[in-house]
């Protein structure tokens, strides 16, 4: 009674369990035959699976093996069942594809085949999907004996169940895989972030850095704190692994803004304490220019020496005094923080050699040195280093000059008298013509008034004629004693160059001046001539004649 019970059971069981076509089901191999696996999946009876329904790649089976099947036919007549393994792995294995195709996901698939002219085929774990050519992608050979055999990822882009057409695409996928590398990359790039990179290139404008697998720009102002017009030649080249801070990171624009100098310190500030005006500090010569020279005082903090700060002594091209790589001594003279600027000088670092010059070089001193230069108002002779004099050109000679140039030249050895020192406006006067005897006390010695002369025109004046008495002495002759008739212009009477006796009529000694008449020799020749004329006349002729010039105005 009790086994009728369970057998009832039993067969209640497998009544209520339904099949359609189409199902998939598992079940359990219980026979083998040469031609037909038998399944129990649960109904009545074994289903038939034909060897030719196995699923791909499956050689053989044995009793006891779990199959998923699907069901292709229900013979109700006899209560037979027909299926396949082949059908229900190609059904489940189209599901997961078409899982994958509308979630994007990617698929990996063997290159298995050609298509001549147009892509290739790829196996999908069983599945047959077509590559066109121009969906290969980058970095590899579209030659198909490089690509036979290798399994590759894919993205599914076109997918019919019905007609079982499959199309994929690597290019595709790859450039899904770089959007997704790069939106994890740039939500992990936060401002302020340290990361390392690689130098891809170096411009003009900064230097590129992949971070990441993405170019990240260092502009050129944030390669150091001091001011680059490009980033230093050598310092950075391709290849090279460098650390940078991220400033920020534009998912959008895809860019990415990097700093190297935000990696330490800006070194600007505080600079004024730690560089006081005034301190005497150590520094290398980094650049010269045609105005002066910059010298590193630390990384990224450079100050200039202008070229008047170089020497005590003129300088006409930095270079003369320094060259890049040089260590020096210098005096800081200012420091601006905001337009990080320090001005220095290498001369205040050494001795003042105006320092003590008035007892060196006191007046009336005799003193020897070289013509550095020679203006309009004079020459200035370099004492020792650091020290020149100015022979003004008053001070050249006692003649009349010109022209500086004409007395002196550049690099002419010269022996001058000091005149005045002025230490505090570091100045001191020099005298040529001091140490030549003076040709006015020589002109004294040998004329006075009543002296005649005789010399050229030098000079024609509105006024009157400058006749040049000798060498360094001229005198004026006024209009008025040109001649006894009435002259409206020197020019009327006289040229330049011409040669002319006068008399001198008057010497200021003071102003150093001489008065010369051409009026008043003529006037005493005529007066000596008549004095000799009257000497051969008798008396009483001779009385009645003086008498007669007297009233004329002429005795």
């Amino acid at each position: 009674m009790a086994e009728w019970i369970r057998m009832e059971e039993a067969l209640g069981e497998n009544d209520i369990r339904l099949f359609s076509r189409g199902d998939t089901v598992q079940g359990r191999v219980v026979h083998v035959t040469e031609n037909e696996v038998l399944v129990d999946i649960g109904y009545k009876s074994e289903a038939v699976l034909p060897k030719e329904e196995l699923a791909p790649g499956r050689d053989k089976v044995a009793p006891g093996d779990l199959l998923e099947v699907l069901i292709t036919y229900i013979d109700e007549e006899n209560g037979t069942v027909y299926i396949s393994e082949r059908q229900a792995f190609f059904a489940k294995k189209f599901a997961e594809l078409e899982q994958a195709y509308r979630a994007g996901a990617p698929v990996k698939g063997t290159v298995v085949a050609e298509v001549p002219g147009a892509g290739y085929q790829v196996d999908l774990g069983g599945i047959r999907a077509f590559l066109p050519a121009s969906h290969l992608g980058k970095g590899l050979s579209p030659k198909f004996e490089r690509l036979r055999g290798r399994t590759l990822e894919f993205k599914i882009i076109e997918f019919s169940r019905r007609t079982r057409n499959l199309v994929v695409s690597r290019k595709e996928w790859l450039r899904e895989k770089e959007e997704r590398a790069k939106d994890a990359l740039f939500a992990s790039l936060t401002p302020g972030k340290v990361v390392e990179g690689v130098v891809k290139s170096v411009v003009d404008f900064g230097i590129f850095v992949d971070v990441g697998g993405h170019d990240g720009l260092v502009h050129r102002t944030e390669i150091c704190w001091k001011d680059i017009p490009a980033p230093p030649p050598g310092k950075f080249r391709p290849g090279q692994r460098i650390k940078v801070m991220v400033l920020e990171a534009d998912r959008k624009e895809e860019r990415i803004s990097l700093s190297i100098k935000r990696l330490r310190p800006n070194p600007w500030e505080g600079l004024a304490q730690r560089y006081p005006v005034g301190a005497k500090v150590k520094g290398k010569v980094v650049s010269v220019t045609d105005f002066g020279a910059f010298v590193e005082l630390e990384e990224d903090v450079e100050g200039l020496v202008h070229v008047s700060e170089l020497s005590w002594a003129p300088v006409k091209h930095p270079k003369e005094v320094v060259q890049p790589g040089q260590e020096v001594e210098v005096v800081v003279l200012a420091v601006n923080e905001a337009e990080r600027r320090i001005s220095l000088s290498l001369r205040k670092a050494l001795p003042d050699p105006w320092e003590d010059v008035e007892h060196r070089y006191p007046k009336g001193a005799l003193v020897e040195g070289v013509v550095t230069n020679v203006t309009d108002f004079g020459a200035f002779v370099q004492l020792e280093p650091g020290i020149e004099g100015l022979v003004h050109v008053s001070e050249l000679s006692w003649e009349r000059v010109a022209h500086p140039k004409d007395v002196v030249q550049p690099g002419q050895k010269v022996r001058a008298m000091v005149l005045k020192v002025d230490a505090q406006n570091r100045r001191i006067s020099l005298s040529l013509k001091a140490l030549q005897q003076d040709p006015w006390e020589e002109f004294l010695e040998q004329y006075s008034v009543g002296s005649v002369v005789s010399g050229p025109v030098t000079q024609i004046k509105e006024f009157g004629a400058f006749v040049r008495i000798t060498p360094a002495v001229e005198g004026l002759i006024h209009v008025s004693e040109i001649s006894h008739e009435r002259i409206g212009h020197p020019q009327e009477v006289l040229r330049l160059g011409q040669e002319v006796t006068a008399k001198i009529i008057g010497i200021n000694e003071a102003k150093r001046q001489v008065r010369l008449s051409i009026k008043k020799l003529q006037e005493d020749l005529a007066q000596a001539e008549t004095e000799k004329f009257l000497a051969t006349q008798p008396v009483r002729e001779t009385i009645t004649l003086r008498e007669r010039l007297r009233e004329l105005g002429m005795g």
